[in-house]
């Protein structure tokens, strides 16, 4: 890709997030509230290291689904994204980040969805049920990992234990597998050679590792949860459309 090409998608990315930060105010949003697991274990140096890591990784989650991030208090963070669909990509994205880091990181992350309402540069005082539920989830998140809510049960119903069965497999995933099946799912072209390359090793290699790592089901979860949410968010838009219509 051409340097110009970058720099239009780089531009392209940013009018998309800051058009969605500006209308996000009364819309359906998807929040990711975390921290890093045993912070205190770590050196000073390992900490900054990790802290860089997750903010580059917020960063272009960010600015990929439109919507910002705080990181606070030190070890915890707040991601939104204005499209709910996608988030539990980006915190799977998050957690295999962290866990292909050098010093064996693992991140607690609790996902909601739901009306959110915030200013950009400012998440941790953002508003709205997606906020209260990630928050309220990552409170009683122990002993997983990665928990989802939306707090209709319906959509919990279909979604709850499979995230259960994803963060249970992601638990034993190593560092290596980490950071093979990122950047298989991170990949425009999924064959194993492309992947191979991306990572400078060897196709044969990598597809072992990939299929040691069950690639295929959390690719499949993924598409699950974004299939699912995305009918979530056009009934959404569909019960606002007739509500606005017995209005009028």
């Amino acid at each position: 890709m051409s340097i110009e090409s970058r720099k239009d998608n780089a531009a392209h990315s940013e009018m998309t997030r800051k058009s969605a930060l500006t209308s996000n105010t009364k819309k359906r949003a998807g929040v990711i509230t975390g921290d890093v697991s045993n912070s205190q274990s770590y050196s000073d140096a390992e900490f900054r290291e990790i802290i860089a890591t997750l903010r580059e990784r917020l960063t272009y989650y960010a600015e990929y689904y439109g919507g910002d991030f705080d990181i606070y208090r030190g070890d915890a963070f707040q991601l939104v994204v204005a499209q709910p669909q996608h988030s539990i990509a980006a915190a799977v994205g998050l957690r295999l980040a962290l866990k292909a880091h050098a010093s064996g990181v693992d991140v607690r992350m609790s996902v909601a969805v739901g009306e959110a309402q915030f200013r950009p540069s400012e998440v941790k005082t953002g508003t709205g049920d997606a906020f209260v539920l990630s928050g309220r989830g990552l409170d009683n998140i122990k002993p997983h990992h990665l928990t989802f809510c939306s707090g209709e049960q319906t959509l919990d119903d279909k979604t709850q234990l499979l995230t259960r069965f994803a963060d249970a497999h992601i638990n034993g995933l190593t560092q290596t597998q980490s950071q093979t099946l990122l950047a298989y799912l991170a990949a425009t072209d999924k064959s194993h050679e492309s992947v191979a390359a991306i990572l400078d090793k060897n196709r044969s290699n990598v597809s072992r590792i990939l299929n040691a790592s069950n690639y295929k089901l959390i690719a499949e979860y993924l598409d699950y949860m974004e299939r699912a949410l995305m009918l979530w968010v056009q009934e959404g838009t569909s019960l606002k459309t007739e509500q606005l219509t017995k209005e009028d």
